[in-house]
């Protein structure tokens, strides 16, 4: 029999991260799992599409730590709400590659199961980019489970 101890949650904070949120509050609610809700934020010198204007001057501390900040109450209302139904929350903002930090948090945390949304890149942009979901499934150590946004 299947028993997941350790259910971890990426979420990006996009529409599609919402509609699997509740799947897994269900999922560790059904197998008495704790829940790591994870979010990595990718700082902009990361991002290999993100260009800046050599003209263009923006204080990047401070945008970075009001992202941060914003992101950090996100995932503290994900928390309360979650822990209204499940005994055992943890919340963890990391900074760096999504599929690294989540493939390294999730050995950390020992997870059994990672619940991520896919985002549905098809053609072109599939080809060219890849998908964040296929690129994590490819470097965690756990179960990986991807819920599609209900059209």
């Amino acid at each position: 029999m299947i028993q997941y101890r350790h259910i971890l949650f990426c979420t990006d904070f996009s529409e599609n991260a919402g509609a699997a949120f509740p799947v897994a509050i269900d999922l560790a609610k059904k197998y008495g799992a704790s829940l790591h809700i994870l979010h990595v934020y990718q700082e902009p010198g990361d991002i290999a599409e993100f260009e800046v204007s050599s003209n263009i001057h923006m204080d990047w501390i401070r945008v970075a730590h009001f992202v941060g900040t914003e992101r950090e109450k996100k995932l503290q209302a994900m928390r309360d709400e979650a822990a209204r139904e499940i005994a055992e929350v943890q919340c963890r903002m990391l900074r760096g590659k999504p599929q690294a930090e989540i493939a390294r948090y999730a050995r950390e945390v020992e997870a059994d199961l990672a619940v991520i949304s896919s985002h549905g890149l098809s053609g072109l942009e599939h080809a060219l980019f890849g998908g964040t979901a296929e690129r994590i499934m490819r470097e965690i150590p756990c179960t990986v489970m991807v819920v599609k946004k209900p059209r």
